[in-house]
């Protein structure tokens, strides 16, 4: 198994040389504005993009990635590691809590291998995994934010504040130039 993961390792290393000319959306987009690059992800990702295999963006086939229950920790831990660093070339971000084990994630980035997403030229698209169900968690003892979404809304209704009654005018919010 050892040679196999060394040999799917530098497999996961040239995809990662891999660099693909920019989509046309982002041929007028002010690089040095973040709330511009935010802007233009979201366009590119809702409005342009063409969703299709997370393997076939990144060139690693779920084929290629053993399952979890035959890897020791060390091995999963090393294999999320470059996996995770694959996705972030990619212009993917997995969100796990910052203390998950990297080993306990391998098996969650398994279950992603085969759903379609938008590649990105530029910014971040975050895969996340978290259901904001403190009862579901996925992350019990390693999340909090369950419990925060929670209280956020157990507070929301005893002040009878909630943010479709936020009223916005449009006006007020555009700056003078």
């Amino acid at each position: 198994m050892q040679r196999y993961l060394e040999q799917l390792i530098e497999d996961i290393h040239k995809a990662r040389t891999i660099v693909r000319p920019p989509s046309d959306v982002w041929e007028y987009t002010d690089m040095d504005d973040e709330g511009e690059i935010e802007d233009m992800v979201f366009a590119e990702t809702f409005l342009y993009g063409k969703p299709q295999p997370l393997a076939q963006i990144t060139g690693i086939k779920r084929e290629q990635l053993p399952n979890a229950d035959i890897l020791s920790q060390e091995q999963a831990a090393m294999l999320t590691k470059e996996l995770e660093a694959l996705l972030l070339h990619y212009n993917f971000v997995s969100d796990f809590p910052e203390s998950f084990p990297m080993a306990q994630r391998y098996p969650f980035l398994l279950t992603i291998w085969t759903n379609e997403y938008v590649e990105l030229s530029f910014g971040e698209y975050h895969i996340e995994f978290c259901t904001y169900d403190d009862t579901q968690c996925p992350f019990p003892g390693y999340c909090s934010i369950c419990k925060e979404v929670d209280k956020q809304m157990k507070y929301d209704e005893e002040t009878g504040t909630f943010a479709e009654d936020v009223d916005l005018d449009w006006d007020d919010l555009i700056l003078p130039l």
